[in-house]
């Protein structure tokens, strides 16, 4: 029996080639300018900003004693500002080097990490008593470096959200599925209307004002990116007045603890 030839139409195997060629230089041309993007964020935007607070300061060093009540008022809303500023600079380097950044993989203990973010947020941000509950051994495969970013803002967002309840429970629970783990983040904080869910990983979208404790919307972006850049998936479930759990499915981590290297 002879070989089918390709029907009418069909793309040539040269064709083919020329469009993955394409395809490639696209994908070449697209990381570049992420890179040219971080490098004028690091730069050209932290250069001013360092101006700006370097000249408030020498304003409250050496004329604070002519400085009226509402004028140091003033100089503290520009350092206020400026630290903002700074904080959401970092992030946009930070979701900007998620998908650039060689990935080491190795077996990583996400119940580990998760008592490593929680007990520094407690350091930094002291709030009330919390029923904190992390189960251990919680083996995936992955990137110890951005699977610890991952918790560091799954959890912040639990914390920041339940510090002014009374009754704060904070959990980290998973279980296998085949060559899975299923991973969920739990608190009893505001929580959020679920009509809204599909805003919550979007970069900049706010479910809740600053009074709320609603920061720059990027942490869950963040978040998003790294579970994505590990062939995983994330999710949420809230119920206003509640709580929220974030679902996190990731790469069971492997029996041999070989590790390996990916660009």
């Amino acid at each position: 029996m002879r070989p089918m030839s390709p029907g009418p139409g069909a793309p040539q195997s040269d064709e083919l080639s020329e469009l993955l060629a394409r395809s490639e230089a696209a994908i070449a041309r697209m990381r570049k300018r992420e890179e040219h993007l971080a490098h004028g964020i690091s730069h050209d935007l932290r250069a001013p900003l360092r101006a700006i607070t370097g000249y408030a300061q020498v304003l409250v060093n050496q004329y604070e004693g002519a400085l009226d009540a509402q004028a140091r008022d003033y100089l503290g809303r520009i350092h206020d500002a400026a630290g903002r500023m700074e904080g959401l600079i970092e992030k946009l380097l930070q979701l900007s080097y998620v998908d650039r950044a060689p990935l080491r993989l190795e077996r990583v203990d996400l119940g580990m990490l998760a008592e490593w973010s929680l007990a520094e947020l407690q350091d930094l941000q002291p709030g009330p008593q919390a029923d904190i509950d992390v189960q251990s051994d919680l083996w995936v495969q992955g990137d110890e470096r951005q699977l610890k970013q991952l918790m560091d803002r799954l959890l912040h967002n639990a914390w920041t959200f339940s510090r002014s309840r009374d009754d704060i429970r904070i959990g980290v629970r998973g279980h296998r599925e085949g060559g899975r783990l299923l991973v969920a983040v739990e608190d009893t904080g505001s929580g959020f209307d679920m009509r809204y869910a599909d805003r919550v990983f979007v970069p900049f979208q706010r479910l809740h004002g600053s009074e709320q404790g609603g920061g720059d919307g990027l942490g869950l972006a963040i978040a998003q990116a790294i579970v994505e850049r590990h062939d995983g998936r994330i999710w949420a479930e809230s119920t206003p007045g509640v709580g929220s759990v974030f679902h996190i499915d990731l790469p069971a981590a492997h029996d041999s603890e070989d590790d390996d290297a990916h660009d």
